[in-house]
């Protein structure tokens, strides 16, 4: 088949829009038809592109060419390919296979600047074909980029309570002890677990112990300095990191979050409940450097302490070499 045989697919490009096809014809007797079959590449990237091509028949795919191939979008009959590496001269950002049997108008470059060159709509079209393509491109990164994001949310927040979870505190809060190390600033941690949790559980349910789960997580990081790092430890304890904090002001902390818990009843329903919590706090003086899990293993043994001194309380415990 020839070019005659698919006029009205070729005139109905939006290339020529508002141009009168038949003054234009002549100018495309350079062109050639093109059959793809099913999977064969038009153009990929790293090999320049001299053509642009419209589809007259069958189905396109660009594809992202990265790590893995990843489908971008379809194009079908009276779309085209090729125009922005074709104008700006450099290879071709993605890979464009035939998804069927497809065939496509090959238009050299000498032709597509003839085109332009005798019709001013033609140049109009081309670069609103362009500015589309651009358009939409920027349209998918901004999709991709919003969905990455989602992700690591998704990755690195607790789904209940909505604090960061445990895979994140073990990549944010060592970065935060070297830093207070590197500039010979006290840091504390605190480790916090509400008092008698499985009571709450047995007695109400799952249900009402999600609920206080939620509550103390709120109540405790609307109470924190903006700066500081909170993490959902493990089951009903919560890990807090404090930078530039002596001892004097971990416990300040630890006492106004023991305080604020306690002092906030916890609505369900018709139940009215109340939950404390214990707090153990580890230490490091300034101009110390600890592994987290030292920091965290002297919290811990301080939260053992606080607990059983009656809970409800709060403990430390200092840096030890």
């Amino acid at each position: 088949m020839d070019l005659a045989d698919y006029y009205e697919v070729t005139a109905q490009n939006r290339l020529f829009n508002g141009v009168d096809f038949s003054s234009v014809e002549y100018i495309l007797e350079h062109c050639s038809i093109r059959d793809l079959t099913v999977g064969e590449l038009l153009l990929q990237p790293d090999i320049p592109n001299h053509h642009l091509y419209l589809i007259l028949e069958g189905e396109l795919s660009i594809q992202l060419f990265a790590q893995e191939t990843l489908k971008h979008v379809t194009l079908s009959a009276g779309e085209y390919v090729g125009e922005v590496s074709l104008v700006d001269g450099k290879p071709p950002s993605a890979l464009v296979v035939a998804s069927m049997p497809t065939c496509v108008l090959s238009v050299p470059h000498d032709t597509v600047w003839s085109l332009v060159n005798h019709s001013h709509e033609v140049t109009r079209n081309l670069l609103k074909i362009i500015a589309g393509r651009l358009r939409n491109d920027n349209h998918a990164l901004v999709h991709s980029k919003n969905r990455t994001v989602q992700l690591e949310h998704q990755v690195s927040v607790d789904g209940l309570t909505g604090v960061h979870n445990r895979r994140w505190m073990n990549e944010a809060f060592p970065r935060a002890l070297q830093r207070c190390a590197s500039n010979r600033r006290p840091v504390a941690v605190m480790l916090a677990d509400i008092d008698h949790f499985k009571r709450v559980n047995d007695a109400h349910g799952h249900l009402v112990g999600d609920l206080a789960l939620k509550a103390v997580s709120g109540c405790m990081s609307s109470n924190l300095r903006p700066h500081d790092l909170m993490a959902r430890y493990g089951g009903e304890e919560f890990a807090v990191l404090l930078p530039d904090t002596d001892l004097d002001g971990a416990k300040l902390a630890a006492e106004r979050l023991r305080f604020m818990v306690e002092k906030n009843a916890i609505q369900s329903g018709d139940l009215t409940l109340q939950v404390t919590i214990s707090i153990g706090i580890g230490f490091v003086p300034e101009g110390r450097a600890s592994e987290l899990e030292n920091l965290l293993g002297a919290a811990d043994r301080a939260l053992y302490r606080a607990k059983d001194l009656s809970r409800n309380r709060v403990e430390t415990s200092a840096f030890e070499e």
